[in-house]
């Protein structure tokens, strides 16, 4: 058994240690260099605390194997998603946790995501006629701000049983505020001092008026679905969306408050809209880099149409490149690469004795940059899934794992397959930058910075939409 101070640690920044580099938004490159150089188990000090980093992708998944009898988020997450009003299934542990997770898994059941079906088409047509407009006017745009309206539209439907119609209108106050929330909440969980309860900087004063505004708008959302049960009695026994679901159990266990529904709708508003859209725009971004794999994309979705009106087109079809295409760019660019914990009690974690309450930061992307599990692992190779070269899905968390695994995952890759048929089968993407000046910035997702596409209308198009 070892201690955690005879484990190697790059040199400290200042009295702080290496709170500097959390704080930095290429943070999760940093540390996959850091393993390059110390090894898959490394140190760090954050202040006076100690923390342990793992990035084998099997210690990785033996933590969180167990959570959350053993392991909890670090615990000023929790703190500041609570003071925030957010502590809904993401940030709560314990039985609050489990009893919240049980409600939240009914609502991503096959079942519904069949039924959701017909609204996600018609969102993605609607999603379709805004990039016809884009390439109409010609004009480079941010893809990432796109795919946000239309993931933001479809979370918003199955989660609140509302049609915000982001897409179709443009930004509104509701997305906007939406912006302001998830930069904060990524700097008030790695600040070891909690500056904004003694000064509001003008990004707090943002982000304060944000959730005042989200957390209204939602509480209007209740009240109509509150309505909507009311009204229709056979919900009861069929729910349309989240709200419904939490809304009925509210009536058989009053344990679950008002409080908890809103923290609830708001986490899923946030966490669906954000974490996809970013991954269809880290697609999009790869594939612009392979035009041959664009041509192999549009054969498929030319042979297997996703969002044509019948009922013979749920489940989704598997289509090979489509899932190679998704798998690599998830594997390259996942948009959750680090998540942060600690242990309940005194363990032995590897080798490693670690204390309760010690730091242990888990690199979720530490398996997919690996060369030991990926021949040639930076560069974007879908054929590695086609061929199935050694390449295994199991060696890359872009969905975290455990019990803990994300409840979402399916509509996620639903709303992927059916956002990219929307573009590929409509249009060519063409990149409007070098891809060496696009970037990674981690704040709380990793986005890609600089990412802008001009749109050109195919000559023709299969009218599968």
């Amino acid at each position: 058994m070892r201690k955690l101070h005879q484990l190697p640690a790059p040199p400290a920044h200042d009295i702080l240690g290496h709170v500097y580099y959390l704080k930095q938004t290429n943070i999760h490159q940093q540390m996959i260099k850091w393993r390059d150089e110390y090894g898959p188990l490394y140190r760090l000090r954050l202040g006076a605390k100690k923390a342990l980093v793992i990035t084998n992708p099997d210690v990785v998944k033996k933590v969180l194997s167990e959570r959350p009898e053993k392991f909890r988020r670090i615990s000023n997450i929790n703190s500041v998603f609570e003071e925030a009003g957010m502590n809904g299934v993401f940030s709560s542990e314990g039985e609050r946790w489990r009893y919240q997770r049980k409600i939240i898994d009914q609502a991503f059941q096959p079942k519904n995501l069949k039924n959701f079906l017909p609204g996600m088409r018609q969102l993605t047509e609607r999603f379709r006629v805004r990039l016809d407009k884009i390439a109409a006017g010609n004009e480079n745009v941010f893809l990432t701000d796109e795919f946000k309206h239309y993931t933001a539209n479809i979370i918003a439907l199955l989660a609140f049983g509302e049609d915000i119609n982001i897409v179709g209108a443009g930004e509104n106050k509701l997305s906007a505020s939406m912006r302001e929330i998830f930069p904060v909440l990524h700097q008030r969980c790695r600040s070891p001092i909690p500056f904004w309860r003694f000064f509001k900087t003008e990004n707090d004063k943002r982000f304060d008026a944000a959730m005042k505004y989200l957390k209204e708008t939602v509480l209007q959302f209740i009240s109509h679905q509150r309505q909507q049960l009311q009204n229709h009695p056979h919900l009861h026994h069929e729910p349309e969306n989240i709200l419904q679901v939490m809304l009925l159990e509210q009536k058989n266990d009053a344990f679950l408050s008002d409080e908890d529904i809103v923290a609830n709708a708001v986490t899923l508003m946030l966490a669906g809209e954000d974490t996809t859209a970013n991954t269809l725009a880290w697609i999009v971004y790869l594939v612009s880099q392979r035009p041959d794999i664009e041509m192999k994309l549009l054969a498929e979705f030319n042979a297997f149409p996703l969002n044509q009106d019948k009922e013979s087109t749920w489940p989704l079809p598997q289509l090979p490149w489509l899932t190679a295409v998704m798998y690599e760019a998830m594997r390259l660019k996942p948009v959750a690469p680090q998540l942060y914990l600690e242990p309940h009690s005194d363990m032995t974690i590897n080798d490693i004795y670690v204390k309760r309450g010690t730091p242990v930061l888990l690199m979720l992307h530490g398996g997919g940059l690996s060369e030991s599990c990926f021949q040639d692992a930076r560069s974007f190779t879908p054929e590695r899934w086609i061929e199935r070269d050694g390449a295994s899905f199991s060696n890359m968390l872009p969905f975290g794992s455990g019990p803990r695994l994300c409840p979402g995952r399916a509509l996620a890759m639903m709303e992927i397959c059916m956002a990219l048929q929307a573009l590929y089968s409509g249009f060519q993407v063409k990149a409007s930058q070098a891809a060496e000046s696009v970037t990674e910035k981690f704040t709380f997702t990793m986005a890609p910075d600089n990412f802008r596409v001009r749109l050109q209308k195919r000559e023709s198009r299969p009218e599968q939409l």
